[in-house]
């Protein structure tokens, strides 16, 4: 977490087209700068907002300030949020899955699936590979010495 933050809402809009709020705040802190997961912490703890229904969109740090611009979007319900936001938005600055635990099986299926489907490419494939005749491109004649200019 953030050491000490002091957290200032700058603006709080109401989006019910989309149904979320915009919201965009300061946020000053100490110590090095803060991660996107941190400062995402930090908001919904002052805000008491639930993580899974905010979206972090922009962090801004000005060289030599120990405090960050930022814009958030809160949604009513996690299905407008994934109506709406792109996937790549939503899961950036959150934990990534380790690839031991839930990466496996997934990767089982497109191996069987690839060792399936290479015999039939093979198949397709070898009457292509039939032997050519072998051709040689006929040798370039040598090229004869530049004469000097003049002669």
């Amino acid at each position: 977490m953030i050491p000490t933050a002091d957290l200032k809402v700058t603006g709080d809009r109401r989006n019910e087209l989309l149904k979320r709020r915009e919201l965009t705040f300061t946020l000053g802190y100490t110590g090095s700068t803060p991660s996107r997961s941190e400062v995402m912490g930090k908001v919904c703890a002052i805000l008491n907002l639930d993580e899974k229904k905010v979206v972090l969109d922009s962090v801004k740090t000005r060289f030599g300030e120990r405090t960050m611009l930022g814009s958030a979007r809160v949604y009513d319900d996690e299905a407008s949020l994934a109506r709406t936001e792109q996937p790549y938005l939503s899961a950036r600055g959150k934990p990534k899955a380790k690839e031991g635990a839930e990466a496996e099986p997934a990767q089982a299926a497109p191996k069987e699936a690839a060792a399936a489907a290479a015999p039939k490419e093979a198949a397709k494939e070898a009457p292509k590979e039939a032997p050519k005749e072998a051709h040689k491109p006929a040798p370039k004649p040598a090229k004869e010495p530049a004469k000097e200019a003049g002669a």
